[in-house]
C-alpha cells in the first residue's frame, strides 16, 4: 500500500482488538495456571476463568452487509477489507455479480478454498445449519493459490446462473412478487425459461491476515436470497456484530430497498445497523460548486434516514469505487472525499470497541468473582490455623492430661461433625432431585414436540392455514416453562441459603447464599426469536409459506433457535446451581482436613513423636504461607484486569 494511504480505519481497529483479545486470553490463562500451582481448591473458580477462556479463545466478529443487487455492496466490501491487495478480490461491476449469500472466514481445521451448495436444495427441508454438516452436497473449488489472485478467480463462481423454466423458478422461491413478474416482460402463458443463481450458499475458507483474527463477512444478495432464507433474516443477520445495509445514492431507496428494508433488517435493526449510502460519485457533477455538491450529498442523506426512520448519523454517503481506486493508487485526497473513513471509524466502534467493552465487561466480572471466593477460603483457612495455633500456644505448660482432653473434645467433635455430614447429603441429594426437574422442563424432546406436530401438520396440509395462531399458542407455551423455571430456581435457591445459614451457624462456615437467577434476558430473547418468526410465516410470506420445503425449513430453523436458547438455559442453571454447592463442598473438604490435621498433631504431641514447639512454628510458618497466597492472588488478578 503507498505510504500517503493511512492503514484503514478498521483493519487497524480489528488488529488492535485481536491483540488485545489475545493478551486478555494470555493473562486469563496465565491467572489460571498460577491457581492450580496454589494449591488452592479451585472448584469454584476453575469454571468461570475456565468459560473466559473459552470466550476469549472462540470469539468469532461478523460484519453482514445487505443490499439489492447493483447497490455496490461487493465494492464496498472490496474498498474496506481488500484495498491494499491492488485489485478487485470479490466481483464487482455493473449487474449481478454476486448471486448468492457468502460467507467469508479463515478456518485452519477445515479445507481451504470455496464451497458451493446447489440452489436445489432449497427443496429440501432442511436448514442451512444442517447442509453445512453435510460436506459431500456441496461443490468444492480449491483455490489455485492462497493470495487475491486465486480468491478472485475462485469468487467468479458466485456469479454463476441457471436458465430453468418459470415453474421451476418459483418452486426455488423466485418471481413470486407481481414487481418480479412485471420485469420479466415475458407472455407467462408460453413455456419460458428465466434466469436464476446456480448457488443458493457459498462458504469462503481463506486465510487472510484480518479473517486469520476471527473476522467473519457475511455477504447477502438481494430480496430472493433475504426473503426465501429464513436463517439469513432471523438467525445469522440479527447475530452479526454489526450490519451494513447498502443503497445506491443514485437511486435513493427503493421500493425493494425498502422492503428489505421493512421485512428483513429493520425488525432486529439495533444501534449496530448502519446504512451506506453508496456511489456518491454520482452526485459529484463538474458543473456543482463544492458547497452545493455537499449540500445534494447531504439532502439524500437526510431523505434516506427519514425514509427508513433512522438517526442521521447512521447513515454514511460513500463511494466505495473511488474509496477502492484511491487505496489501489494511493490517492489519499481521493480516498478522504470517498467518505468511507466515517464508515470504517462506526463499523470499527460497532466491531471493535462495543465488542471489546462486553469480553471485557465479562471477564472482569468472572475476577470478581474468583477473587472474592479465593480471597474467602484463605480468610477461613487462616482463621481456622490461628484457631489451631492458640489452641497449641495454650497446651504449653500443661501435662499430659490435657493432651487427652483435648483429644477426646476432638472426637466428639469430629462426631458431631460426621452426622452433620449426613445433612449435607440428604440436601444434595434433595438439590439433585429439584434440578433433574429443571432439566426434564428444558430438555430437548419435551420442548420441541409441539413445534414438531405443526410441522407434521404443515406438511400434510394442502393450505397452511392457522400457522401464525399455533406459533403463538405454543410460544405462549414455551414461554410459560421459562416463567414456571424461574419460579422453581427461587425455590432452590431459598432451600439452599436456608442449608447454608444453618451450616454457618453449627459448624462455624462462612457459605454465602446463591446469588438470585433471573432468566429476563433469556427471556427477552426468547420473545423475539419467536415473534420474528410468528411474522415470517405469516403476513407477505404466506404466499412461501404454501411451499412445503419453505415452510418446515422455517419451522425447522425455529426449532434449532428454540434448542440452542432452551439448551443455553439448561446450562446456565447447572453453572448457577454448581457454583453455590460448591461453596459448601469447599469448606466441607476444608473442615475434614483441619480436623485431622488436629488430630494427627494432638496424636503425635501426645506420642512424644514430635514436639508442641515443633508444631507451633509450622502453624505460623503456614499462617505466614497464606497471607502471602493473599498478596499472591491479588497481585495476579490486578495483572489479569489490566488493559
Amino acid at each position: 500500500m503507498n505510504p500517503h494511504v493511512e492503514a484503514p480505519i478498521l483493519t487497524a481497529g480489528l488488529f488492535d482488538y485481536a491483540e488485545w483479545r489475545a493478551q486478555a486470553l494470555q493473562r486469563v490463562k496465565s491467572l489460571l495456571a498460577w491457581l492450580e500451582e496454589s494449591g488452592l481448591d479451585l472448584d469454584q473458580a476453575r469454571p468461570p476463568l475456565q468459560r473466559q477462556i473459552q470466550l476469549l479463545d472462540n470469539d468469532r466478529m461478523t460484519l453482514a452487509f445487505v443490499a439489492e443487487f447493483s447497490r455496490g455492496k461487493s465494492e464496498l466490501i472490496n474498498a474496506i477489507f481488500f484495498g491494499g491487495h491492488g485489485q478487485r478480490i470479490l466481483p464487482a461491476g455493473a449487474g449481478r455479480t454476486t448471486m448468492c449469500p457468502m460467507e467469508l472466514f479463515s478456518d485452519p481445521a477445515q479445507p481451504r478454498g470455496l464451497r458451493l451448495l446447489p440452489i436445489e436444495t432449497r427443496l429440501q427441508s432442511q436448514t442451512l445449519a444442517q447442509w453445512k454438516s453435510s460436506p459431500q452436497v456441496w461443490t468444492h473449488f480449491e483455490l489455485l493459490s492462497q493470495d487475491a489472485q486465486g480468491l478472485a478467480q475462485a469468487l467468479t463462481h458466485l456469479s454463476d446462473t441457471q436458465r430453468v423454466p418459470l415453474e421451476r423458478a418459483q418452486e426455488l422461491g423466485f418471481f413470486h412478487d407481481a414487481d418480479d413478474l412485471a420485469q420479466l416482460d415475458l407472455d407467462l402463458d408460453a413455456r419460458v425459461e428465466v434466469e436464476i443463481p446456480l448457488w443458493r450458499h457459498a462458504l469462503v475458507n481463506f486465510a487472510h491476515p484480518l479473517l486469520d483474527q476471527g473476522l467473519s463477512i457475511l455477504d447477502t444478495p438481494g430480496l430472493n436470497a433475504v426473503g426465501a432464507e429464513p436463517e439469513l433474516t432471523l438467525s445469522l443477520i440479527p447475530a452479526a456484530n454489526a450490519v451494513v445495509f447498502v443503497l445506491g445514492a443514485d437511486t435513493g431507496v427503493t421500493r425493494s430497498d425498502l422492503d428489505i428494508w421493512n421485512r428483513h433488517i429493520a425488525p432486529t435493526s439495533g444501534t449496530q445497523t448502519l446504512v451506506a449510502l453508496n456511489k456518491v460519485d454520482s452526485l459529484w457533477d463538474p458543473l456543482l460548486t463544492p458547497p452545493q455538491i455537499a449540500a445534494s450529498i447531504d439532502h439524500q442523506v437526510q431523505t434516506t434516514a427519514a425514509t427508513l426512520h433512522l438517526p442521521v448519523d447512521r447513515v454514511f454517503p460513500v463511494s466505495a469505487h473511488k474509496a477502492l481506486l484511491a487505496r489501489i493508487q494511493g490517492d489519499g485526497p481521493l480516498l478522504a472525499r470517498s467518505g468511507l473513513g466515517a464508515l470504517e471509524n462506526a463499523l470499527n466502534r460497532a466491531a471493535n470497541i462495543d465488542r471489546r467493552s462486553v469480553l471485557d465487561g465479562a471477564v472482569r466480572e468472572a475476577l470478581e468473582q474468583v477473587q472474592a471466593e479465593l480471597s474467602q477460603q484463605l480468610r477461613k483457612q487462616r482463621h481456622d490455623a490461628q484457631g489451631q495455633l492458640d489452641e497449641l500456644m495454650g497446651l504449653r505448660g500443661k501435662n499430659a492430661h490435657m493432651v487427652v482432653l483435648m483429644l477426646q473434645r476432638l472426637a466428639a467433635e469430629r462426631s458431631e461433625f460426621d452426622t452433620g455430614m449426613t445433612q449435607v447429603l440428604a440436601l444434595r441429594a434433595v438439590n439433585n432431585r429439584m434440578l433433574e426437574q429443571l432439566r426434564e422442563r428444558f430438555a430437548a424432546g419435551s420442548v420441541l414436540q409441539d413445534l414438531e406436530r405443526l410441522e407434521s401438520r404443515l406438511g400434510n396440509a394442502l393450505l397452511k392455514v392457522g400457522v401464525k395462531g399455533e406459533l403463538a399458542r405454543i410460544g405462549a407455551e414455551l414461554r410459560k416453562r421459562l416463567v414456571e423455571a424461574e419460579t422453581q430456581i427461587e425455590e432452590i435457591r431459598q432451600m439452599l441459603a436456608a442449608a447454608f445459614n444453618r451450616a454457618n451457624r453449627e459448624f462455624g462456615f462462612t457459605v454465602t447464599a446463591p446469588r438470585v437467577l433471573r432468566l429476563a434476558g433469556l427471556m427477552q430473547e426468547f420473545d423475539r426469536v419467536f415473534h420474528a418468526y410468528t411474522e415470517h410465516l405469516s403476513g407477505v410470506n404466506w404466499l412461501k409459506l404454501q411451499n412445503n420445503a419453505y415452510a418446515l425449513r422455517t419451522l425447522r430453523g425455529l426449532s434449532a433457535r428454540v434448542r440452542e436458547l432452551f439448551e443455553r438455559a439448561t446450562r446456565d442453571i447447572e453453572n448457577w446451581d454448581r457454583s453455590a454447592i460448591a461453596q459448601l463442598d469447599s469448606q466441607v473438604r476444608e473442615r475434614k482436613k483441619q480436623l485431622n490435621r488436629r488430630l494427627t498433631t494432638l496424636q503425635r504431641i501426645e506420642d512424644t513423636k514430635d514436639s508442641l514447639h515443633d508444631r507451633i512454628e509450622e502453624l505460623q510458618a503456614q499462617i505466614a504461607r497464606i497471607d502471602a497466597l493473599q498478596r499472591g492472588l491479588n497481585d495476579q488478578i490486578q495483572l489479569a484486569r489490566l488493559g
